[in-house]
């Protein structure tokens, strides 16, 4: 009898993978499928070619079509040229990726996986699916109809041995989970830190914009703690912190679900797949510490969540409203209720309250929570124990009575000084040049972060050639770190231009300051090998940025200046790095 196992891999930075790995996983299950779920990097590499079995793969999308952490050695793996083309011939392979085509490379990890494996052999089920977050229902949007496709084939090859499992029956859950009895002297694990973790005490903590300004941006600083091996990162890293949910905000959850009184006890975690759960979570703990340090309570709860949910519900309206929620049709009504006003698990739960979790389900339920990546505003070269980030506070109304707020940036203006944290490096998406080429920076808003880096290195090298473009909206408002770039001007170690937008009865962007140094910067980029490079929110400013660029080039007398531009992207001498 044919095999039937699936086997479901996902590259996931911010969790959307993951999740839709795993409910592609429970419709697998429903049609008695064995199914196994990993992170590409989890996996046994070498188990793909000799699967005999169909592999799914689910992977996001990161910075400019970057594979997510968790895919890059899987991928740079099946790029080695050593790998004979036919490697994969026995492979049975899907491909669906997530990603928003606002950004010019839309998906590419997932076209490039899709492509990559039919290059060494395999054989694809169906076509490659394209989540979009631009699809007025989101990623499922695509990936409904995805699926549906998917599971007629597989069930063509793959017969059902017995009738699908209702949607009505709740899958199993994923852990086992005990209250130890206090009696036998048990206590909690002690909790490993992720590899490549940092231990950092917070040394500073200051708003950097105006009291009176609608925005709240912050600097803070950190100092790593073991001064004799500090790690070095280069100008445009990232730190990645993973915050934790407030002591006021667990407590008033764990009233809510009536776990308040338990919340203490000792408990006993044993996942019926150790790839379920990450090493660093311990087995033996309690729900305090998972609600406060693992699950992130105060997330917009995705479909999967409703999905779950209504198994649980005791009203026969919630459970009514919930499946609404998980049915194709009611994509419409979920975007309104949850996604648009970003309403929070705890206010969802709040609207439900005949719909309470078991114990045992907490696992499949409550997502994790993600880490959170910010640019370094400083060098190591110049400051090797200490961690600069520019951070905007998340502070912003919606429908919603209460304003709503990031998860980390509430955690760290909450963070008292002197507090350690962990801290963990990942590469940026920008690199500078090696030598001492001018570099051409537009940087609006927090899009200065990784700039501070970039000029405080190259200033520690004695290499005077960098140009900022900065915006904000007022010179007394809101011109971040201008201290700093002030004195690297005095001198003569930066040529800084600044569009204050709101400070002239017309508004005034950093593509007219581009404009407007047209000559300087053609001489740059086209007699001195100039980069350029562009950060900061994705909205609009990319593609003006981009069209101010091209203008320039067109009027020093290119005929094609947007292929000109276009092959600085392709070379690395015109680098973005922006995000929504």
């Amino acid at each position: 009898m044919t095999e039937r196992r699936l086997l479901i891999l996902y590259g996931s930075q911010t969790g959307y993978a993951k999740d839709t790995a795993y409910r592609i996983a429970r419709q697998a299950w429903r049609r008695h499928f064995s199914v196994s779920v990993q992170s590409m990097d989890q996996v046994d590499k070498w188990s793909i070619f000799t699967a005999t079995y169909p592999v799914i793969f689910v992977c996001s999308t990161t910075g400019q079509g970057e594979e997510p952490d968790n895919m890059k050695k899987l991928w740079r793996f099946i790029l080695r040229k050593t790998i004979p083309h036919d490697a994969l011939s026995g492979l049975q392979y899907a491909v669906f990726g997530l990603g928003d085509s606002s950004y010019q490379k839309f998906n590419f990890p997932a076209k490039r996986l899709f492509r990559r494996l039919q290059q060494l052999g395999g054989t694809p089920i169906v076509d490659r699916g394209d989540g979009d977050d631009q699809h007025y229902l989101g990623l499922d949007g695509a990936l409904d109809p995805w699926l549906e496709n998917l599971w007629t084939v597989l069930l063509d090859r793959y017969p059902l041995p017995k009738p699908i499992v209702p949607e009505s029956v709740a899958p199993d859950p994923s852990c086992d989970i005990d209250y130890i009895d206090e009696c036998i002297g048990a206590s909690v694990d002690e909790t490993e830190l992720i590899p490549g973790t940092h231990l950092a005490r917070l040394v500073k903590s200051d708003r950097m914009t105006a009291p009176d300004h609608f925005q709240d941006v912050h600097l803070f600083e950190f100092e790593l703690d073991d001064s004799t091996q500090a790690p070095r990162w280069s100008p445009g890293d990232c730190a990645v912190l993973r915050p934790e949910n407030l002591d006021s905000d667990v407590n008033d959850f764990l009233q809510q679900m009536r776990w308040a009184e338990h919340a203490d006890r000792l408990l006993q975690i044993k996942p019926h797949d150790e790839s379920i759960l990450p090493e660093w979570v311990p087995r033996r703990t309690t729900l305090r510490w998972l609600f406060t340090y693992y699950f992130d309570i105060m997330a917009v709860p995705r479909r999967s969540f409703f999905e779950m949910l209504y198994f649980f519900s005791s009203s026969e309206n919630e459970k009514e409203r919930l499946h609404e929620f998980t049915t194709s049709e009611g994509q419409d009504e979920l975007q309104t209720y949850c996604m648009r006003p970003r309403r929070t698990i705890v206010e969802v739960l709040d609207d439900l309250p005949c719909s309470r979790v078991p114990l045992e389900y907490i696992f499949d339920v409550f997502p994790e929570i993600a880490d959170r990546s910010f640019s370094i505003s400083s060098a190591s070269a110049v400051t090797p124990h200490r961690v600069d980030l520019t951070v905007a506070i998340v502070n912003y109304k919606t429908l919603m009575q209460k304003p709503r707020v990031g998860v980390c940036t509430k955690w760290l203006l909450n963070m008292e000084l002197d507090r350690t944290v962990g801290l963990r490096f990942a590469k940026g998406t920008m690199k500078l040049p090696a030598g001492p080429a001018p570099i051409i920076m537009v940087g609006p808003g927090t899009g200065i972060a990784a700039f501070m880096s970039f000029i405080g290195d190259r200033v520690s090298r004695n290499i005077s050639a960098n140009y900022l473009f900065f915006g904000c909206r007022n010179e007394h408002g809101d011109f971040l770190h201008q201290e700093q770039l002030q004195k690297w001007v005095s001198c003569n170690e930066l040529q800084l231009f600044c569009a204050f937008s709101r400070d002239q009865e017309n508004t005034v962007y950093v593509q007219q300051r581009i404009r407007e140094q047209g000559d300087l910067l053609w001489s740059l980029i086209s007699e001195q090998d100039a980069v350029v490079y562009v950060s900061g929110n994705a909205n609009r400013m990319p593609d003006d940025v981009r069209q101010a660029f091209t203008d320039v080039v067109a009027d020093h007398g290119v005929d094609d200046a947007a292929a000109y531009v276009q092959a600085m992207v392709k070379t690395g001498r015109y680098q973005e790095e922006c995000w929504y």
